[in-house]
């Protein structure tokens, strides 16, 4: 049962997409973690922030979702996809299909929002497609070893 459980683990850890889904859970503790901190640093309470003003709320949202970037590509790049390269145009990828997965996610929640009605189930359903684009475009773009700059070295 040991020797199970422990081959399980191993299976589990090589797996890309297993490690792609935990970076995830983690950046969505640290960007939502870092967005209520802030929401703190400026007076409101975790669960109450009926007056909170717009500007306040951009900035919370905006430094939560920075910190959640900076997180992502770090655990991405060393955990995820165990990247070797070292360069501007890896982390400028990076961000690129981090803006697409961005605008796509917004687009289709204003889409969403149209046709259903609960909340909980468009938000759930539009996580799932960015989640799959994001994997790809990280894959494929971020750290594809076909836009590597040193591959063959």
């Amino acid at each position: 049962m040991k020797d199970k459980l422990k081959k399980l683990i191993i299976q589990l850890y090589n797996d890309k997409r297993i490690r792609f889904l935990f970076v995830g859970c983690l950046n969505t503790l640290v960007g939502t973690g870092t967005t209520l901190i802030c929401y703190l640093i400026m007076g409101y309470g975790l669960f109450d922030q009926t007056d909170i003003k717009g500007w306040q709320n951009l900035l919370a949202t905006f430094i939560g979702y920075a910190v959640g970037t900076v997180n992502s590509y770090l655990w991405n790049k060393f955990f995820t996809f165990k990247s070797k390269e070292r360069s501007f145009a890896e982390v400028a990828r990076f961000v690129g299909v981090c803006m697409v997965q961005y605008g796509v996610n917004f687009g289709l929640t204003l889409l969403a929002k149209r046709f259903i009605q609960m909340h909980f189930v468009y938000t759930i359903a539009v996580t799932l497609i960015c989640m799959v684009i994001s994997f790809i475009g990280h894959s494929l773009f971020s750290f594809g070893k076909k836009f590597a700059k040193n591959q063959d070295k």
